[in-house]
């Protein structure tokens, strides 16, 4: 599947072939997504990173999870992905990362957007959230700039690296004749 974000961005699923250049932008900024990303330590060569694309891809088949490559001007920047769907209730979240040297000219604001319709329009969703660990402020501005509500916090709702963090939640809902 593939989704058109802008004119030189796009949103594509991933396949094996790609493991390569996603364990190539994971390495290139492990020290950053490290941070804040609990998984970075575990994708240490393209093999991983193909069996976790194999996993997202039957996650996929199952209806429970879509993800997808960010490409800008055909160079894989990042990942963001419908997670936890449920069709029944209505609901999804979505999860994101932005190599360093890509961040700060909206792409990933772009791409939130785009997904959100998708979401929306295509799967019937009506309240998509994102999680943030509370000092995450890149991360948390995006939710912020596109009309998300926080409509929680947990507090150690998030453990990275041993170091517990408050969950941030915010939600967009959208409801009939909205």
């Amino acid at each position: 599947m593939i989704l058109t974000v802008k004119d030189n961005i796009l949103i594509r699923n991933l396949t094996a072939e790609d493991a390569p250049e996603v364990y190539a932008a994971v390495d290139a900024n492990r020290e950053y997504l490290r941070k804040w990303l609990p998984w970075v330590d575990a994708t240490n060569s393209p093999s991983v990173i193909e069996g976790v694309i194999n996993e997202w891809a039957n996650k996929q088949e199952k209806g429970s999870d879509i993800v997808f490559g960010i490409f800008k001007d055909g160079e894989y920047i990042g990942n963001i992905g419908l997670h936890h769907i449920d069709i029944g209730d209505k609901t999804a979240v979505i999860g994101y990362w932005l190599a360093e040297s890509a961040q700060g000219g909206g792409v990933m604001t772009d791409c939130v957007r785009t997904l959100v319709e998708y979401a929306v329009l295509a799967l019937g969703i009506n309240t998509v959230s994102i999680h943030c660990a509370s000092g995450n402020s890149k991360s948390r501005a995006i939710p912020e700039r596109l009309g998300f509500k926080q409509t929680g916090i947990l507090k150690d709702g998030i453990v990275l690296y041993g170091i517990p963090y408050e969950r941030v939640i915010y939600s967009l809902e959208k409801h009939a004749g909205d």
